[in-house]
Order: C-alpha cells, then structure tokens, then sequence
C-alpha cells in the first residue's frame, strides 16, 4: 500500500484566523481564491497547503489586512487542542516535561515545516525550533512569530506558576510590532538572537514536574499509538538542496558547515550528505553558490570595500577572495563592481 504523504501545514490552523480576518474587512474564503486555492478544500480535515500556497496565502492574508503582526496573531489562536490527536495527548500528560517529550517526538504531525527539540538539564529547560524544508523568508519569519507565540502561551497555561520569568530568544531582526510582544510577559524576548533560523525558549523557572490537572495515563497511551500509526504511516519527503539553500542563505554573516547544519535537525552530516546526493546536489558546491551569491549582492550594493567583503565571508584573506570569485565569474572582485555586475565577459 502506498504511503500516505504528509500535508506541510494542515488547513484546520488557518480556520482559526476566520474571525481574524473578518475584522480585517476580508474572509479566508476570498484569500484563498486569490491564491488560487479551492475555499472549499479547507472543510476537508485531511487537507492540508503545500509550500506554495503556503506562501500565496499568507502574502495575500499580509496585504489584505495590511497588518505586519499577522503571525503573532495566528499564534495567539493556535492552543493545545488545535493539534488534533496530539493536542488530546498533550492535555492529558502528567507533567509539563512529558508534554514537552511528547510534542517533540511527534511534531511533524502538527507540520513538516518545523523540527522542535526538547532537552532538560535538571530544573533547565530548553526547547528549540528550527525550519526543516526550504520557504520563502517572509513565511519563514511569520511562521516563527506564530511558533514563538503558540508555544509560550501554550506552555504558560501549564505553569504552576505562569508568572514564572524566562527567556525566548528569536533569529529574525525586531518587527514593525516589536511593542506587542510585552503581551508575552513574563517571557523576554530577544530578537536577532542567532545567525541561523531558530527559536529557542530557554527555562530554569518552569514547574517541569508538576502534576497538571487532566492527567490521564491511560488517555496518552491510545493516543500515542495513534500518533506512532500516523507517524509510521508517512512517508519521508524533503527538499533537502532547497533546505540547505535556506539555511546558508539565512546565515548571513556565518558559514555553516554540513556537520552543523545535519547537528540542526539531528542527523549525521553523512546521512544529509547522503540525502543531498540523491538529489544529485553536494553540499560544497551550494555553499560555494551561496556565498557566490552573496558576494556579488555585496559588490553590487558597493556599501563595503573589498576586504571587508572577503572577511564578512569567511575568507582568511582577500587574495583567497579574489580567486575564488574569479574562479567563479570569470573576473575580479574589483572588475565586477566597477562593470555592469554582470561576470563573465563573452
């Protein structure tokens, strides 16, 4: 029997944002066709968006309300009982470091587009989400408002002591609604906090091991042998040269390395090496692309000198610099930027 394939991002989230966008003078309905989706597909519990419409719809839902904030909107509807089977295990754990355990093991059931790791060191708590396919960086910084928001509020409804003060630290730059993330408190955020996309929720103050009110053991096991049957039910899809095209791209001034980004989302470099070359990709050759990349967008903009340049991209020196970049386009640093930025010459 063919293996079912799994949705990115499943459409019962986005009927949570209805009201959202009624108030906004539009209807999920009307953003949907003007994505070019069916509305009627999102009626269907099995339905669920790929990246592109992914990206479609939320561009439209952003310039119909003309709000910024959208994301943390999104995150503030999202609760526990959003996540289907996994949401009435969730409820039904004994302590918050179970539901923790739980949620990260079986995450990709609530969407393939994230990974979420859990990891405690006594009383330490940390929980970290990272982007595991490749996506467009307005959705990718949306979607990490919305994870950023659900999970703190999530967990906040667990606390024992929901005052308890703690830190979120976020890679993408401070939004235009900065302000409204003082809803969070006690949580302080941190914005820009990495090179690589990430969020991480770093704890020391949470009741990990407090008995929480719907505890049901019996209640969990069914539901996990649920969530084992539909995990084993999926089949394993990824676009993993787009992902590491994301993930380079998003580093800005860093450059990763293959053991680091496979680190990311706990594989062995050599089994995403592996995954790479089934798509006939190589990590050197897209890290050399990437960098290429953002070489000729820094000529281009002629804001840095050229030393600058090769040290903002890892180069040791600008000789090692300038015949990589030669090697690649056929002429140097200096040439490309004093030309049309085109490369090589005919």
């Amino acid at each position: 029997m063919k293996a079912a394939a799994r949705p990115l991002l499943p459409a019962r989230y986005f009927l949570l944002l209805g009201d959202y966008f009624k108030s906004a003078g539009t209807s999920l309905d009307e953003l949907a066709r003007a994505a070019d989706i069916d509305p009627d597909r999102f009626r269907d519990t099995d339905f669920g968006l790929n990246s592109q419409q992914i990206d479609r719809l939320l561009a439209e839902a952003v310039r119909a309300t003309g709000r910024s904030d959208l994301g943390f909107e999104w995150g503030c509807r999202l609760k526990l009982n959003s996540h289907d089977i996994l949401g009435y295990a969730m409820l039904s754990c004994t302590t918050l470091d179970q539901v923790l355990r739980l949620c990260s093991r079986y995450y990709q059931l609530l969407t393939r587009m994230f990974r979420m790791s859990y990891e405690r060191s006594g009383d330490r708590a940390e929980v970290i989400f990272r982007p595991a396919l490749p996506m467009g960086r307005d959705t990718l910084n949306l979607l990490q408002e919305t994870i950023a928001v659900s999970a703190h509020l999530q967990c906040k409804s667990l606390l024992r002591n929901p005052s308890a003060v703690y830190d979120i630290y976020m890679a993408m730059e401070t939004p235009p609604h900065a302000a409204r993330y003082r809803e969070l408190s006690p949580a302080r955020v941190h914005f820009g906090a990495s090179p690589l996309p990430e969020i991480r929720m770093v704890a020391d103050t949470w009741s990990l091991d407090a008995p929480l009110p719907m505890a049901d053991a019996h209640a969990v096991r069914m539901a996990e042998q649920r969530c084992r049957t539909l995990l084993q039910r999926y089949c394993e899809q990824g676009n993993w040269t787009g992902w590491v095209v994301m993930m380079l791209t998003e580093a800005e001034d860093s450059q990763p390395t293959l053991e680091e980004l496979a680190g990311l989302i706990g594989i062995s470099a050599r089994t995403l090496d592996r995954y790479l070359k089934k798509e006939a990709s190589s990590f050197r050759d897209l890290a050399i692309d990437v960098r290429n990349g953002r070489a000729q967008k820094l000529l281009r903009e002629g804001k840095l000198p050229i030393s600058q340049i090769a040290y903002r991209l890892g180069f040791t020196d600008v000789a090692n610099f300038s015949r990589a970049f030669r090697r690649a386009n056929g002429v140097s640093p200096s040439d490309f930027r004093g030309g049309d930025g085109s490369g090589r010459s005919s």
